[in-house]
């Protein structure tokens, strides 16, 4: 059962429950893992998985204190802790569709079923190192394409991301959890993060358009904007300090139009409904001119002035 080959690699190991807890250590030193950290507080949980370096986080998803799956979610999302790539398994003891989905969505690498032997343990973690599922990005999901399996996404594009565990265990130092590595990997990600919310302004939009006299669907329309509201300012902090910089006015002059349209509940004025078609398009163009690193089709400065003068 032991493998010397994960003598290097490193576990944090949550689990509320004395006795599962320790099978759960011994399972993993069992293995090969030639440190393992096992907590039982959350609170405790969440600060080794914000400042410590693991190449393996496995955590219950029972807890009385907070939501496990949230912490991974904030995990991928880069909100805590060093690497959003880490290899993630979390243990269930409650199999209902609702919760397995919930886990899913957090961006887990694997789920098992608890209780669980050592063997299969191993079995997963060793899958987990040689055939890791590649990620993908989507409006609201970061982590392995496995959550095509439940929800019947439509198929995105992957991408390898770096797996310490992978690297420590084949000797491929190439894979490693490096600062360069997770730079490069988090630049793909907000890469793709930029496309897909620019894509949905101009959607959203459309159909806010689409319902702007229909006041009998003002809770749909309210919601469209709520949710571009959001993008927009998720779309803010991505872009801020990076070659985008420049769109960050045009993101301010959204942001205005939608807490004014956001805040009625009447009919869209021309002039609303004008801007409402103009900045997301200027925004989607601007981000998608500069990714392909051809020149700007318009003066960013001098349009974001003009909408500012027609909005105010």
């Amino acid at each position: 059962m032991y493998d010397r080959r994960y003598q290097s690699a490193s576990a944090l190991l949550y689990d509320p429950q004395s006795s599962m807890r320790y099978n759960t250590r011994i399972a993993l030193l069992n293995i090969g893992f030639g440190q393992v950290e096992a907590v039982n507080d959350y609170s405790e949980f969440i600060d080794r998985a914000e400042t410590g370096h693991f190449d393996l986080i496995v955590g219950d998803s029972r807890s009385d204190s907070g939501d496990t799956r949230g912490i991974v979610r904030k995990i991928r999302h880069h909100d805590i802790g060093r690497n959003p790539f880490v290899t993630v398994i979390v243990t269930l003891w409650d199999t209902s569709p609702e919760l397995v989905h919930q886990t899913i969505d957090s961006g887990a690498d694997d789920l098992i079923l608890r209780p669980m032997s050592t063997s299969n343990l191993k079995d997963r973690v060793s899958g987990l190192v040689h055939s890791r599922k590649p990620f993908i990005v989507t409006g609201d999901y970061i982590g392995p394409e496995r959550r095509q399996i439940v929800r019947g996404l439509t198929r995105v594009s992957e991408m390898i991301v770096p797996n310490s565990l992978q690297a420590k265990v084949e000797n491929r130092p190439e894979l490693e959890a490096t600062p360069q590595n997770i730079k490069a990997a988090l630049q793909a990600v907000n890469d793709r993060k930029i496309t897909i919310y620019t894509e949905k302004f101009l959607r959203s939009s459309s159909r806010i358009l689409a319902l702007a006299s229909d006041l009998t669907q003002i809770d749909e329309r309210q919601e469209l904007i709520k949710e571009m509201q959001q993008m927009n300012n998720d779309l803010e902090k991505r872009i801020e300090g990076t070659e985008f910089s420049h769109v960050l006015s045009l993101c301010g002059a959204l942001d205005d139009l939608l807490v004014r349209i956001g805040g009625s509940a009447s009919d869209l004025k021309e002039q609303e409904k004008e801007l409402l078609l103009q900045i997301p398009f200027a925004i989607h163009k601007a981000c998608k001119e500069l990714r392909q690193s051809a020149d700007l089709a318009f003066d960013i400065q001098d349009l974001s002035s003009r909408l500012k003068t027609a909005s105010g």
